[in-house]
């Protein structure tokens, strides 16, 4: 028997979670020294979320993911940090610098870890192990070669959650079961606003 076609939609995924990002990035600069190149922590952040799906089909950011012409990013977290978006959190913490280097520097060192899990900080730090001190041309081949990524010219295109979770080994009944899942965290957010 053939299974349906799961799919996964905006309306099943929880809303991006910018707090718990901001932590991440906290993570992810003090592991750098304290700063780190815009385009690196993007894609470290795409790759934290996507090794949650890996490894038990969990999301940490919810941030929406975006092929790029230098591989797949997070693109709240982008215009977060490039101040293209106004965030709750962001601001208090980050400051970016686009000349010369692109540089997002942590300037509060205060921002605490609280709304991370302790397996979600285990997943900052393998990322960060595995890909944190790739250079920029390592980290976009390494993006370039997931399955989910599709050439876009000049402009940035919307990876579908199906796709992503699909590339990730869900399908079938199982991503069914963590699509329910997501829609509880999402109805529960909703109730605690």
């Amino acid at each position: 028997m053939v299974e349906d076609k799961v799919f996964v939609s905006d309306s099943d995924v929880p809303a991006f979670n910018e707090l718990k990002t901001v932590q991440i990035a906290a993570l992810l600069a003090k592991r750098n020294g304290g700063a780190i190149d815009l385009y690196k922590l993007v894609k470290l952040i795409y790759l934290i979320d996507r090794h949650g799906l890996e490894t038990s089909g969990d999301l940490v950011t919810f941030d929406r993911p975006y092929n790029m012409n230098h591989g797949p990013i997070m693109t709240n977290t982008y215009n977060l940090a490039r101040g293209k978006e106004k965030g709750q959190y962001w601001s208090n913490y980050f400051l970016y610098s686009p000349q010369p280097d692109f540089i997002v520097k942590l300037k509060k060192d205060d921002v605490g870890y609280g709304e991370l899990s302790d397996r979600e900080i285990r997943w900052v730090n393998e990322v960060f192990d595995r890909f944190g001190r790739m250079t920029f041309s390592q980290l976009k081949r390494h993006t370039h070669s997931l399955p989910e990524y599709e050439e876009v010219e000049g402009t940035s295109e919307r990876i579908s959650w199906t796709e992503l979770f699909n590339a990730t080994g869900w399908e079938g009944e199982d991503l069914r079961l963590i699509k329910e899942e997501m829609r509880v965290i999402r109805f529960y957010d909703k109730l605690v606003g």
